[in-house]
């Protein structure tokens, strides 16, 4: 009786193993399946966009001698002069590594300053998501949001203390001066405020931007004078 109770647990045992072999055989296949499928999802599909063509193409268009789009048309999509940008994407380039022209990994070149800032310009012009711009410009949307960090970044270092200073003296002593004759701290005073027409004003902006007695949409400039009619 001993021994055939010793047999049965022996067999009990060697079922259990055998099950628990099984499983975790079953196991290791599900979990070697899920990383093959993570591996395919992962990898990344090369697409070649053909920068250079791109590249051609905005030259053509805007910056060549005979270019396509010149004098109002640069001036209202890029909101200045050409004279200007170019001022600006030569500066931008010199200041900051990203926006000069390297090879990637496989060799190729990379996008032209004049892509990179252009991308960045557009972005804050039109107020467009960056995977917008990747049928124009042949980019993606990762490197036009880098080209609009850095852009902004580096114009913000670059001009900053020039165009972005504090206040000069003039400025403080006609607040001074506002101050003593009509009880306003910090007040600058105004000579006249213009409604200038915003052609180029975005569709959604139309109802915060449009009054009535005008009917389209108008900026506010205001002309600062001193007390001495010094604008």
């Amino acid at each position: 009786m001993s021994s055939s109770s010793s047999s049965e647990e022996f067999q009990v045992i060697f079922d259990a193993a055998v099950a628990c072999a099984q499983m975790a055989e079953q196991t290791y296949d599900v979990l070697c399946n899920n990383a093959a499928e993570s591996s395919q999802r992962k990898t990344h599909i090369y697409i070649f966009k053909n920068r250079e063509e791109a590249n051609q193409r905005l030259v053509q268009d805007y910056f060549q001698e005979n270019a396509t789009y010149q004098g109002y048309y640069f001036r209202r999509r890029f909101r200045m002069f050409k004279c200007l940008y170019e001022r600006i994407v030569e500066d931008v380039t010199r200041e900051c590594s990203f926006f000069q022209r390297r090879h990637d990994a496989r060799g190729t070149r990379g996008f032209t300053p004049l892509q990179k800032c252009t991308v960045a310009l557009r972005q804050l012009a039109y107020g467009i998501t960056p995977d917008a711009l990747d049928e124009s410009f042949r980019m993606f949307a990762r490197t036009t949001r880098d080209s609009l960090h850095y852009f902004c970044k580096t114009v913000i270092q670059f001009y900053g203390p020039k165009y972005l200073r504090k206040p000069r003296n003039d400025i403080l002593q006609l607040q001074v001066h506002h101050a003593s004759v009509h009880g306003f701290r910090g007040m600058l005073g105004s000579l006249d405020c213009l409604h200038w027409a915003w052609e180029n004003c975005p569709t959604s902006y139309h109802g915060q931007f449009t009054r009535g007695d005008y009917g389209h949409p108008t900026v506010i400039l205001e002309v600062v004078a001193s007390q001495d009619l010094w604008i």
